[in-house]
């Protein structure tokens, strides 16, 4: 129960007491005149006395009302817990998460720099209004940031004041909020690369890695994955391609890990896929290679790899992009050569080496394979998230609509029409077509 209590003047007064001057009917404590008129006393749900000053009964007696309706329905939240920065707040934060290596480092930039650098004098009450958080976006706008670099910022302060909610600290998420707006990012469908291109930069790879190639467009995998593979991952009589490792950066440094999300899984390994890799260790046996296991000073674990760089370590993803695969970009005509004395090769941002899995991606599709299964293949935990990917590059429905009616209405003669076998075809009429 919340009640107020006026501070300067006694509830229960003795006989002996002089009344007040200035309040009529009232008797002083030692406290008249002295700061806050009005205290509302209250037992938080834990059961500990709290206790609020304020200048007017009116306010008093407002807070009173909020916190019998705070305390009745449990969205009470302490006030003193309020007063918390957000810099404090989510320097906490981060050191209690536990997301992946990888992940840290990236929370660990955003959170230095974009949140407790830009937000972290505030205290956590302050953002019971959504207007700070407007206003920072507004900011990273001018700075300029790209929508999508605001929208990966933006999740790491919304996931933090989720936290500052489940805690009872806030009592709504202000990133959520329905006059926030973030700002949208265009969207960019993927274009998965013909076939001669495919086959022009593979060409271009060294022989060495040419198998690699082959995998990222036979069977989908990210370049981390192909840079990790093993022959113990291959089997060849079951027709599969394990996925079991990846190799990635944790900060500079390289490490093994678990693929993506951790998701170990299994993908369909075609005749020709297999012919490649069984090309590749005709000529090129596997070299043991040892990084830290899942973080920069995990325990040391050694694979024997399939593929490696020209000193037999582990590629570095940075410098196989800028070098072989850059190369094998200029070969196929992708892009131009170096000009004279330039150090770098031309950006090519949209034909990196995940062009090959979007390809097996499309191929997948084109093939009749189902978005779930795609999604198991590709190692990615939402099928949504495929189908939003690559919804654009499945066959047409509308196609499939008007097969199945001649189909059906047609019979056999239908079937056979749609497949070009209902006999010979006037020349004539081809030659016009």
């Amino acid at each position: 129960m919340a009640t107020v209590y006026d501070t300067w003047h006694k509830t229960y007064p003795r006989p002996t007491d002089k009344p007040c001057r200035e309040h009529k009917g009232k008797y002083p404590t030692a406290d008249h005149g002295k700061g806050k008129r009005w205290q509302v006393r209250y037992r938080d749900p834990q059961g500990a006395q709290k206790k609020e000053d304020f200048e007017l009964k009116t306010k008093a007696d407002s807070r009173v009302a909020e916190l019998k309706a705070a305390l009745d329905d449990g969205t009470y939240i302490d006030p003193a817990a309020t007063r918390i920065t957000l810099g404090a707040y989510a320097t906490k934060w981060f050191k209690n998460n536990t997301a992946g290596p990888t992940t840290e480092v990236r929370y660990e930039g955003v959170v230095r720099n974009h949140i407790v650098g830009r937000l972290g004098h505030h205290e956590m009450r302050v953002f019971n209004d959504p207007e700070p958080v407007r206003a920072w976006i507004r900011e990273l706008l001018e700075v300029p940031l790209a929508a999508s670099t605001i929208g990966g910022i933006g999740d790491v302060l919304s996931s933090i004041f989720d936290a500052a909610v489940d805690s009872g600290i806030l009592r709504r998420n202000p990133c959520k909020a329905s006059s926030v707006s973030w700002p949208k990012v265009p969207p960019k469908p993927v274009v998965p690369w013909t076939r001669e291109r495919v086959l022009a930069v593979l060409e271009g790879l060294p022989e060495s890695f040419r198998a690699g190639g082959a995998v990222g467009v036979g069977c989908g995998l990210r370049q981390g994955e192909i840079f990790a593979l093993t022959e113990d991952d291959i089997d060849f009589e079951g027709g599969w391609l394990h996925v079991n490792h990846q190799i990635r950066f944790v900060g500079s440094k390289m490490v093994f890990a678990l693929p993506k999300g951790d998701k170990i899984r299994s993908v369909p390994l075609s005749p020709a896929t297999a012919t490649a890799l069984r090309a590749h260790l005709a000529v090129f046996k596997p070299m043991p290679a040892t990084l830290p296991w899942h973080k920069p000073d995990g325990k040391p674990k050694t694979l024997k790899l399939l593929f490696v760089d020209a000193k037999g370590k582990p590629h570095n993803r940075s410098v196989f992009n800028q070098g072989l695969w850059k190369r094998a970009l200029v070969h196929a005509g992708v892009i131009p050569a170096r000009t004279s004395g330039s150090q770098y090769f031309e950006a090519a941002p949209d034909d990196g080496m995940h062009a090959l899995r979007h390809t097996y991606a499309s191929a997948q599709l084109e093939g009749g394979t189902s978005i779930k299964a795609l999604a198991v293949y590709l190692g990615h935990s939402d099928p949504g998230f495929t189908l939003r990917t690559y919804t654009h590059l499945m066959p047409s429905s509308e196609g499939r609509a008007r097969s199945a009616t001649d189909d059906f209405l047609l019979g056999e003669a239908g079937q056979e029409r749609r497949q070009g076998t209902s006999g010979p075809v006037c020349p004539g009429c081809a030659l016009a077509a």
